[in-house]
């Protein structure tokens, strides 16, 4: 996971994380908060490399306990063949079968495949940080993005 994490993180421009300086048991420990607090964490291997991973964040607090944060992350030579659709819609349903009601995202405005694939999948935007990030010297913003299940 974290090799995975630092490839695509490397090409700094689709994920927030450039690089994991993380132990084995720091990402351990990392993974399984995350799916304690009854989220879900799939990768997808190929050989034996992961090649795209997802997860979903359930909101810690009462007051959304409902929305589940979504993340996900190809390697750039599985990009565009179906992989992140498959990856995102088994995501969906099972947010539903948990009986999360809202899910959510944020994307750079510079990512249009992956934009274009979340409003396929249903998701809308809900807001924009101007400026957010700074992708290859240049100021992007952070689009929000949402579906209700």
């Amino acid at each position: 996971m974290i090799a995975h994490a630092n490839a695509v993180g490397a090409e700094g421009i689709y994920i927030m994380t450039e690089r994991l300086d993380l132990s084995l048991r720091e990402e351990r420990a990392k993974i399984r908060a995350a799916l304690g607090g009854s989220g879900l964490w799939i990768v997808a291997v190929a050989g034996d490399e992961i090649v795209g991973s997802a997860d979903i964040a359930r909101g810690r607090h009462r007051k959304s306990h409902h929305v589940g944060e979504l993340g996900i992350a190809l390697r750039k030579d599985h990009r565009g063949a179906g992989l992140g659709r498959a990856m995102m819609e088994s995501m969906i349903a099972w947010a539903r079968s948990a009986g999360i009601r809202k899910l959510s995202l944020s994307v750079f405005s510079s990512n249009r495949p992956a934009r274009g694939l979340y409003r396929s999948l249903g998701f809308v935007r809900e807001g924009r940080l101007r400026g957010h990030v700074i992708l290859r010297r240049k100021p992007d913003d952070v689009l929000l993005m949402s579906r209700w299940l």
